[in-house]
């Protein structure tokens, strides 16, 4: 019990003057603390915020209701996108897969006659705030290529809303992601 007491007396008084010597010294405190708190950004960075995965195969539902050309408006078209994330970029490729047009018919695109193109965009991670994701599309259409840009403002990987800007017919609209199909 004796042995016990001398050794937390020990490492008490070492601590103490450990203490001392770490308010008397500014660099080696500033580096310490420097070194904690980096520490710590790398623990909620990693395991309490963990970043979204957007790797695998989502769905997405874009309503045009602006646009340049008045037979889009009310569009909804769905694209099948196959993502890999690597921490904040993401990159894949997109397939749109049918469109429902304003009197309710439905156009299916199979095989050779989807629309494919690449997709690529980022995750802006925030730490006290929602993350936002911006993805850029482009898409070789029927008749020419155009370009899509997809922004979440609260980024989930199962399930977000947003808004898409398109150069075809300058439209826009909202837009649906999901893992599941629609």
């Amino acid at each position: 019990m004796e042995q016990l007491a001398n050794l937390c007396k020990t490492v008490w008084d070492w601590l103490n003057g450990f203490a001392t010597y770490m308010s008397t010294n500014s660099i080696l405190s500033g580096t310490i603390a420097t070194l904690f708190a980096a520490f710590l950004i790398f623990v909620f960075k990693e395991y309490v915020k963990k970043p979204p995965n957007f790797s695998g195969v989502f769905e997405i539902e874009c309503k045009t209701l602006n646009s340049a050309y008045n037979p889009y408006i009310n569009l909804i078209s769905y694209y099948t996108l196959i993502l890999i994330c690597d921490n904040n970029v993401i990159e894949g490729h997109i397939e749109k897969t049918r469109d429902i047009e304003n009197n309710g018919l439905i156009r299916e695109y199979i095989g050779k006659n989807r629309s494919i193109g690449e997709v690529s965009g980022i995750i802006k991670r925030n730490y006290l705030r929602p993350n936002h994701a911006s993805l850029n599309i482009k898409i070789n259409g029927e008749k020419r290529e155009y370009t899509i840009l997809l922004y979440f403002r609260k980024v989930n990987t199962d399930v977000m809303h947003g808004k898409f800007w398109s150069t075809a017919a300058d439209s826009s609209g909202n837009v649906k992601w999901k893992r599941n199909v629609f």
